[in-house]
């Protein structure tokens, strides 16, 4: 499996660090965006200082700006070279 490196809180009150992490392919409605810029928030702060309850390792920036590579099937209004911004509603370990 491919991995990409990612920012992430490893522990309570512990440092971010730089972790590898699967890249999932996206699946149908879904695209995979090479992120080019992200921003650390107070909500991602306050997932590192215990004041929510996430697992550890929690990969951080949910907002994001960069461009598709890869689109799962059924998109109408993306595609591979778009460039997106969004701030993601959910995300999972891969992201």
């Amino acid at each position: 499996m491919s991995t990409h490196a990612a920012v992430v809180t490893t522990a309570i009150h512990g440092p971010l660090e730089i972790l590898r992490v699967p890249t999932i392919a996206p699946k149908d409605g879904e695209v995979r965006v090479r992120v080019e810029w992200t921003a650390s928030t107070p909500f991602d702060m306050h997932q590192n200082d215990g004041g929510l309850l996430v697992k550890h390792p929690q990969v951080l920036g949910d907002g994001l700006a960069g461009t598709v590579v890869d689109a799962g099937h059924g998109l109408k209004h993306l595609a591979v070279g778009d460039k997106v911004g969004d701030r993601m509603s959910s995300r999972n370990s891969g992201c």
